[in-house]
């Protein structure tokens, strides 16, 4: 009798067991499953958006059709689908050290000279208060054309578009930087390398201070939206009035299209 109730006994709690574990495993994998369908919905949209983008791009020759030219700030930018983003940027920057360009102030009534410095070397920072985001590297004039150049300098912060005006210059200084996804940048906040990837939480008011050479440029968010990769307006100057634009990928981690932020200069200090 006693060896029955002890088998009985065993026999009970391994059935236990059994449950818990199996318990435990329909927990964890509910959890698993949970978590990717948070992702999959997003990211599934963007690559669905991307494949749909790039499907155009194959039938698409060159060169581009006057059906796929835009009219820009009284300049046609032609969209080139043999070559990257950046390439295409590039080739749309009316700014050289050679040409500059003036720039007509209705307040006074003046002509301000645009300087393009490309020899420029010193890091510079990037502070947005509203975000959390303090001091992060700037590294000015980088080879936007070599991805390799590009990405090895996000590593550590933002890059300042090269052949756009530096800080204090006068002109529309385009800065970039790279995203994550949530899951990823919730458990890397402290990366400078997807800072960006809150950018979308700024808003329309909010101050930004880029400081170069000690002094401090204070710009307000005037501008923010979401362009498709054909979009260069972001390189054309949005006022007479000084600017800083920032980049990232939108949705965030995905290259699909880009977020732009236009923040006009209040003051120098």
């Amino acid at each position: 009798m006693a060896m029955w109730n002890v088998s009985s006994s065993e026999a009970k709690h391994e059935r236990t067991v059994k449950y818990i574990r199996i318990t435990i495993s329909l927990l964890l994998s509910g959890v698993g499953l949970y978590i990717l369908a948070s992702q999959a919905v997003p990211i599934g949209q963007s690559y669905i958006k991307g494949a749909i983008i790039e499907k155009r791009e194959e039938l698409k020759v060159s060169p581009v059709p006057g059906s796929y030219k835009r009219e820009i700030g009284g300049e046609f930018a032609y969209w080139d689908p043999g070559r990257s983003y950046f390439e295409n940027l590039i080739a749309q920057a009316v700014l050289t050290p050679e040409n500059g360009q003036r720039v007509y102030n209705p307040e006074t009534q003046q002509y301000l000279d645009v300087e393009i410095d490309q020899n420029y070397s010193t890091p510079m920072s990037l502070t947005i208060s509203s975000l959390d985001i303090v001091d992060l590297n700037i590294t000015p004039n980088v080879d936007s054309y070599d991805e390799n150049a590009y990405n090895r300098v996000l590593k550590y912060g933002l890059a300042h578009f090269k052949s756009t005006p530096l800080p204090g210059a006068g002109g529309n200084s385009f800065i970039y930087g790279h995203s994550a996804v949530d899951s990823y940048f919730n458990n890397h906040k402290n990366n400078p390398e997807v800072a960006f990837s809150i950018l979308e939480d700024i808003k329309i008011g909010d101050e930004v201070e880029l400081t170069k050479d000690g002094r401090i440029y204070r710009y307000v968010v005037r501008k923010k939206k979401i362009v498709e990769p054909t979009d260069f307006s972001i390189l054309s100057r949005q006022t007479w009035k000084e600017t800083l634009t920032l980049m990232t990928c939108s949705p965030v981690g995905i290259g699909t299209n880009r977020l732009v932020v236009t923040a006009e200069l209040i003051n120098g200090q």
